[in-house]
C-alpha cells in the first residue's frame, strides 16, 4: 500500500482535513468565551492510564527540571491546554500532540487529563507531531534532524517539499539533515549541548569525517565561537590538515580574531580606520591609518598628540 501524498503548505487544518480543526491553541491564545462548534469538539477527561505515547513522536528527550516546573503549574492551575489523542485498540488512546503535558500531569498526580479525540491516520499523526514540535521550537537539533529525515522517508518527499510544508528555507532544512551524517562522537557533543547548532553546521561542511572530528574536538576544547569554527572549517577544507595542523590553524584563527579586536580598539580611539598587518618576522608588523581629507588628518594627529605647526 503506497504512502499518502504529503499535504504541503496548508498548515494544521490541511493535516486534519475538512472534518477537523487545528490543534488546541497555546494557553495565552485561549478564549474561554469562544463557543465550541461542530469542527471544534469540547475536550473530555480521559484517564492517564488509558493513554499511550506516540512512538513516532519527534522529541525523545524531555528536560526533567522543565517537566517538574510544568507539573507544579498543573498542580496549581490544572491543564490549561488539552492534549490531542486518537482512538487505539481496546478502548485505549494514543497521543498525537501534547506528550509533555501528559508526562507532567502524571508527575502532578492527576488521574485524568483533558483531551480532544481525533480519528487521524498514521500519516496525519506523524505530520501533526512534527509540525507542533517544530512550530513551538521544542526539539533539539538532532531530534529535529531525525524528525525531518523520518518525514522524508515516510512520505518519499524531497527537502524542497518539506521546506514548503514547514514554511522554512531549503538551506535550513539541508543544514539539519547534514547533522544526521556526522560521526557519532560529534552527535553526542551536539546532544550534550557542548557543540551548538551553528558550530555543528560549520563542522558538517567539512567533507572528511576525521577532519570533522578534529575540528569539533578543538571547538569544544578551545571554546571557539561560531565564527571561529566557520573560519577553521574553511581553512581545513581548503587545505586538508592533520591534528597538529588543525591545532596550528586554530591558533591562526584565534590570532586573527585578536587582531580584529585590536584593530577595532585603535579605530575607536583614533576615529579613523586602522589596519594591523603582521610581518613574517615574529612580533613585527605595520599599523596603517587611513584618513580621508586634511581635516580628518589633523584630528588624528591631535589625538596622537602630534603638532602640525612648524617650529
Amino acid at each position: 500500500m503506497s504512502k499518502p501524498a504529503p499535504r504541503l503548505g496548508k498548515g494544521l487544518h490541511a493535516l486534519l482535513g475538512s472534518r477537523a480543526a487545528a490543534l488546541p491553541r497555546p494557553p495565552h491564545e485561549l478564549d474561554s468565551a469562544t463557543p465550541a462548534t461542530h469542527s471544534q469538539p469540547l475536550p473530555r477527561e480521559i484517564p492517564l492510564a488509558a493513554i499511550d505515547r506516540n512512538i513516532t513522536q519527534p522529541r525523545v528527550r524531555f528536560d526533567d527540571a522543565s517537566l517538574n516546573q510544568l507539573a507544579e503549574s498543573i498542580r496549581t492551575n490544572g491543564v490549561l491546554q488539552p492534549i490531542l489523542v486518537r482512538p487505539a485498540s481496546d478502548g485505549r488512546f494514543q497521543i498525537v500532540a501534547g506528550e509533555r503535558r501528559w508526562r507532567a500531569a502524571e508527575r502532578a498526580g492527576l488521574r485524568t487529563i483533558p483531551a480532544i479525540v481525533r480519528a487521524v491516520d498514521d500519516a496525519q499523526a506523524i505530520e501533526i507531531a512534527l509540525v507542533e514540535n517544530v512550530q513551538r521550537e521544542d526539539l533539539g537539533p538532532l531530534e529535529r534532524a531525525a524528525a525531518y529525515q523520518n518525514y522524508l522517508n515516510y512520505f518519499h518527499a524531497t527537502p524542497d517539499q518539506l521546506a514548503i510544508r514547514l514554511g522554512e528555507s531549503r538551506a535550513n532544512i539541508a543544514n539539519y539533515l547534514r547533522l544526521m551524517r556526522l560521526p557519532g562522537e560529534i552527535q553526542q557533543l551536539i546532544e550534550s549541548g557542548q557543540l551548538a547548532m551553528g558550530q555543528a553546521r560549520a563542522v558538517a561542511g567539512i567533507s572528511d569525517p576525521q577532519r570533522q572530528l578534529a575540528v569539533a574536538r578543538m571547538a569544544v576544547r578551545r571554546e571557539l565561537s561560531v565564527r571561529q569554527v566557520e573560519s577553521l572549517a574553511r581553512l581545513t577544507e581548503e587545505s586538508p590538515a592533520t591534528q597538529p595542523e588543525v591545532e596550528e590553524q586554530t591558533r591562526s584563527v584565534a590570532s586573527r580574531r585578536h587582531f580584529g579586536e585590536v584593530e577595532r580598539a585603535f579605530t575607536s580611539a583614533l576615529g579613523a580606520r586602522v589596519q594591523l598587518t603582521p610581518a613574517k618576522r615574529k612580533n613585527a608588523g605595520r599599523i596603517i591609518i587611513t584618513y580621508n581629507g586634511l581635516e580628518e588628518f589633523e584630528r588624528i594627529a591631535q589625538r596622537l598628540g602630534v603638532s602640525l605647526r612648524p617650529e
